[in-house]
């Protein structure tokens, strides 16, 4: 439990400011409970984008998977973390 909660720690470190740079937001707007496009204005460029940048920072593929469940920055850090762990149960990606 720790070392998933290190992990996310270290996942929403780097996530955040790729977020606000992919979404040309500032920082301080990109919060756990942001939704992606309602929030912080993301459109379809923005998630592939997001998408791409994702599994080159974070060596995880969010590309052709299920795309219900996730629509904050907290649901993709949760997938990221998950995915990054092997989870059987990680087969969300990005809503659009």
């Amino acid at each position: 439990m720790e070392a998933e909660r290190r992990d996310t720690g270290d996942v929403w470190e780097a996530l955040r400011p790729l977020c606000a740079r992919v979404m040309s937001v500032p920082q301080e707007a990109v919060v756990p409970q942001a939704r992606l496009v309602a929030d912080l204005g993301a459109d379809s460029l923005d998630i592939t984008e997001l998408e791409a940048a994702s599994e080159e920072l974070f060596g995880v593929s969010l590309r052709g998977r299920d795309k219900t469940g996730v629509s904050t920055v907290g649901d993709v850090a949760d997938l990221i973390v998950r995915l990054r762990a092997g989870a059987p149960d990680a087969h969300s990606t990005l809503a659009r």
